[in-house]
């Protein structure tokens, strides 16, 4: 029978805070999501428009870009709605969808980040997200308890909501995180161990030089994804006080550094790449009039 009423609902965490913080709040994350979406779809429009960066590197940079927008756009408008009506419920087929955009951000992230292929990526981790998504949608929530314990809907919070057997859904989360995150690690780190060999070989300067600006770059974006990544799940694993509301809040800002994702991304590719800072800074002045630049 179909569900009714509360039956179709799920309940989000969010910022347990007074009014003017929760506005302050509202206000930054309205800030990081305007500013993600707009700066990574700016640098798309420059690879598409600016012949000079129709090479394979920007093309790799492009699936890292796309995955940012699904990243931002599947997560924080919904925190912006609890902000400004307080109202945490989120539909049950909403929530599930959101499951799966951030499942995609985070797979897709992963990939972009181990192997720099586009379409094998988005084949490979789309065909490991449907299961987990018909898996989860199968599922019958208990009638009591529908609280998530985290500012997004995540597959195993979603999953301990329900009043049925989840032990298949537990051993494909299992293998889901083996496969998203062990494996695309391990890459990274053979990567990484053979471009410190051959730096170590060569007596080439500007191979060096490269390899190491390369390298640097890559590892920042590393860093911010798996950094924020990992924090948000052990601090969801660690604190287990969920009757104290400054537990509850440590655990949501830990969630909302994920937030911050996109937009590191988009800003550490730019800022460190000079030929892609120069053909963005054309391309933006090309859609800026130019006496609004000289006002």
């Amino acid at each position: 029978r179909a569900m009714e009423g509360n039956d179709s609902y799920v309940i989000l965490g969010t910022l347990e805070a007074p009014h003017n913080v929760r506005l302050l709040a509202f206000t930054l994350c309205l800030i990081v999501f305007v500013a993600s979406l707009l700066a990574n779809l700016l640098v798309l429009l420059s690879v598409v428009v600016r012949p000079q960066l129709h090479k394979p590197v920007y093309a790799f940079m492009c699936n890292l870009m796309t995955a940012d927008i699904i990243g931002c756009t599947g997560s924080l408008p919904q925190q912006l709605y609890i902000f400004l009506t307080g109202d945490t419920r989120i539909p049950r087929s909403s929530c599930i969808a959101q499951m799966f955009s951030m499942n995609l951000f985070v797979g897709l992230e992963c990939f972009a980040l181990a192997l720099m292929a586009i379409a094998a990526i988005w084949g490979f981790v789309g065909a490991v997200l449907v299961p987990l998504t018909i898996l989860v949608n199968a599922l019958k929530l208990r009638d009591g308890d529908r609280q998530i314990q985290g500012v997004i809907c995540d597959y195993m919070g979603f999953v301990r909501l329900s009043q049925g057997d989840t032990q298949l859904q537990a051993v494909y989360s299992t293998a889901m995180v083996v496969v998203l995150f062990v494996v695309p690690l391990l890459l990274i780190a053979y990567t990484y161990a053979r471009v410190i060999v051959e730096c170590a070989r060569t007596r080439r300067s500007d191979f060096k030089a490269k390899a190491v600006n390369t390298f640097l770059t890559h590892f920042f974006m590393l860093a911010v994804f798996f950094v924020a990544t990992f924090l948000s799940v052990l601090v969801s694993r660690l604190v287990k006080d969920l009757q104290s509301a400054q537990a509850r809040n440590m655990r949501y800002a830990a969630g909302f550094s994920t937030f911050f994702i996109p937009m590191a991304n988009v800003s550490i590719y730019v800022f460190r790449t000079k030929e892609l800072r120069r053909e963005v800074t054309h391309c933006l002045r090309a859609i800026i009039p130019s006496d609004f630049c000289g006002a």
